[in-house]
């Protein structure tokens, strides 16, 4: 429920030893280089190291060759060439691909040979119906042939041109949409036949190539294709026993490579000042002990460590900390924006929010208990990020189809439950009572306004620990904004609720028009705080005419973004409606159809509705409830890591 602390680690040593620094660095995996040149004032004595990477072509050509092969790259806990030069790199690379890859081009070769045969195949089939040698035609010298098709309106159009004798189109074959055929013209006619065939919209195919009947050229095609099928599968074999008789080396091979990539990317942040490197970067504050006992053999390095707390300027990088019931939600987070290193981990309250208004938007025991299973395949088997937190969020629609006593639509199933077990006259809320459906959108609207309000406690604790006193105090979404709306709110609820009436004009005044009238000047409020002159900038008539229209805008959002919780309660009442529909489709039809239609619904209800209440629920955290604390423009904590090099 928070960001781990993070530290910044300031390396300086001699230039000679910085391979082994940033070796050291990359093995231990918790190192996030940055650039070193702007952490210094006087920067312009330090000059970038970059260094040039001979690996990467060798890296690119045993990564294609590992891709291609079928092998699963992966990195192995071996250190065999990690002292190797580029040349013995390279041969060794070199005599695998002279080896494996040669095999693995012959088979692209085959496979390219096969598709292009096919294609031919599929397109003389067209003309099979020909019985003339093509060879025979090709060598006419004073007759041309054109091949190809013609729409069936086209075809039609023949008729127009009858008194015309070289106007003639031979049909080979008719798809349905087009006849398949071939036209022929005297060398001198053949410009003015084209053009009339053009008119008809003629396409042309290209037969070059073609020997024999089609018929002939076809069947020796298809004998071309299982010859090459066959070799093909030869080898295939000769691959996959090359890959079992030497996996180990190259994958040990393939680790080296990624190591130096790895270590290269640390290298590359480096500055060089005279005989010294500078090395600058972030660790999680609870990993110093690692840092300094990778580094403990390197008698020219000296370190340091800063909190990242006192180096906020530099934007710390933000590595999220979640219990296991959070931690799904993370992903909502990173797709909003990381959070800043000052600002609160939001990921806690969407993970209790989304899972409190998905279930009661997606409420049906059925239907719940699908989409955990559903999401537990998503999670399970398909690594599928969004399948973790459907799990609760499914767990809690079935709760809530429960409360409300729906069961695949079925609104009366769980009757007897409630009267034998809880002694209860039937399910504690019929979402199809008038009653009920009244009180359904009240309290979305009430949930609206607690998750509002605790959005703006949320923005007030956010922006002290940014030590932005002004957007805490006189913010919209600060103790100003919260004071105005849940004043607001409680003298027109209370008289309703209780009889009371408790607004008058000191509760008027202190608590509704003080507020507005401090966010109104929370500008200028702000840089008297903060010691800013001058206090307004511009005039003052351009202040009063900007903020007139932006306290409208405020005042707006405040009932929008109210207003948008009622589809909490109007999506109650949409499942209700349309698994009805559906029954009453299903009604139409005999027993068998009845079963087949209630299933086919139960399955199109459930698609639409998870993705749309998926959808809604997660707007209402992004433009709702995100927009008035979070700002989200943090960068992630990415330390270089060997394994990382595989996904880049």
């Amino acid at each position: 429920m928070s960001l781990s602390k993070m530290k910044l680690v300031n390396i300086i040593g001699n230039l000679t030893d910085v391979d082994d620094v940033v070796s050291a660095l990359g093995a231990t995996g918790v190192f996030q280089p940055d650039e070193a040149a702007e952490f210094f004032s006087d920067s312009e004595s330090l000059i970038p190291l970059i260094a040039s990477n001979d690996f990467s072509p060798i890296m690119d050509t045993l990564s294609d060759i590992i891709k291609r092969s079928g092998l699963k790259p992966k990195i192995l806990s071996t250190e065999k060439y990690d002292n190797a030069d580029v040349e013995t790199v390279r041969d060794l690379v070199d005599k695998i691909e002279s080896e494996l890859g040669a095999k693995l081009n012959r088979k692209d070769e085959i496979e390219s040979r096969i598709t292009a045969d096919r294609e031919i195949i599929e397109k003389t089939r067209h003309f099979v119906g020909l019985g003339i040698d093509i060879d025979k035609i090709h060598q006419c010298e004073y007759i041309v042939t054109r091949f190809g098709r013609l729409t069936n309106e086209s075809y039609k159009k023949l008729s127009a041109y009858s008194d015309n004798p070289y106007v003639e189109f031979f049909p080979c074959t008719h798809d349905g949409r087009y006849y398949w055929g071939v036209y022929a013209a005297p060398l001198e006619e053949a410009p003015k036949i084209d053009r009339i065939f053009s008119r008809l919209y003629f396409e042309k195919v290209d037969i070059t190539g073609m020997k024999g009947t089609p018929k002939e050229y076809i069947t020796e095609l298809e004998s071309e294709i299982i010859k090459l099928k066959q070799e093909e599968k030869d080898i295939d074999s000769s691959v996959s026993e090359y890959v079992k008789e030497h996996e180990l080396h190259m994958l040990e091979l393939f680790t080296s490579l990624c190591k130096h990539q790895a270590y290269l990317s640390i290298k590359n942040h480096a500055c060089k000042y005279h005989n010294s490197f500078v090395l600058i970067g972030w660790i999680p504050a609870n990993q110093e002990g690692t840092v300094l006992k990778a580094l403990d053999n390197i008698d020219s390095v000296e370190i340091t460590f800063t909190k990242a707390s006192e180096e906020r300027k530099h934007s710390p990088p933000v590595k999220l900390k979640n219990i296991f019931f959070f931690k799904p939600f993370e992903y909502y987070t990173e797709m909003y924006g990381m959070p800043g290193y000052s600002e609160i981990d939001p990921s806690w309250f969407i993970a209790l929010t989304y899972t409190l208004l998905f279930g009661i938007m997606f409420a049906d025991v059925g239907q719940g208990i699908l989409l955990l299973l559903a999401a537990i395949f998503m999670y399970k088997k398909r690594k599928m990020p969004i399948g973790a937190l459907l799990i609760p969020c499914s767990i809690c629609s079935t709760i809530f189809g429960f409360i409300f006593g729906s069961v695949f639509g079925f609104e009366d199933l769980l009757d007897p439950v409630y009267r034998d077990v809880f002694h209860m006259d039937g399910k504690p809320f019929d979402v199809l009572e008038g009653q009920t459906t009244m009180m359904l959108i009240y309290s979305a609207v009430g949930i609206g306004i607690a998750l509002l309000i605790i959005a703006m406690m949320l923005n007030v604790i956010s922006c002290f620990k940014r030590k932005d006193i002004g957007g805490a105090l006189f913010g919209v979404n600060g103790l100003a904004g919260l004071t105005f709306y849940s004043s607001l709110l409680a003298g027109l609820v209370v008289p309703i609720l209780t009889g009371v009436q408790i607004m008058n004009t000191l509760y008027v005044l202190l608590l509704i028009v003080l507020p507005l009238v401090l966010i109104f000047l929370r500008e200028p409020l702000t840089r008297l705080i903060e010691g800013e002159r001058p206090i307004i900038e511009g005039s003052i008539g351009s202040f009063i005419t900007d903020n007139i229209f932006e306290m409208f805008e405020v005042a707006l959002s405040y009932v929008t973004n109210t207003m948008s919780f009622l589809r909490v309660g109007a999506f109650i009442l949409v499942h209700a409606g349309m698994m009805k529909v559906v029954f009453v489709l299903a009604e139409m039809f005999s027993p068998v159809g009845y079963v087949i239609t209630v299933i086919v619904g139960n399955i199109i209800v459930m698609a639409l509705e998870a993705l749309l209440v998926g959808i809604q629920v997660l707007r209402l955290e992004y433009y709702e409830m995100f927009s008035r604390f979070y700002i989200g423009d943090g960068r992630k904590y990415e330390p270089v890591t060997v394994e990382n090099k595989i996904k880049s």
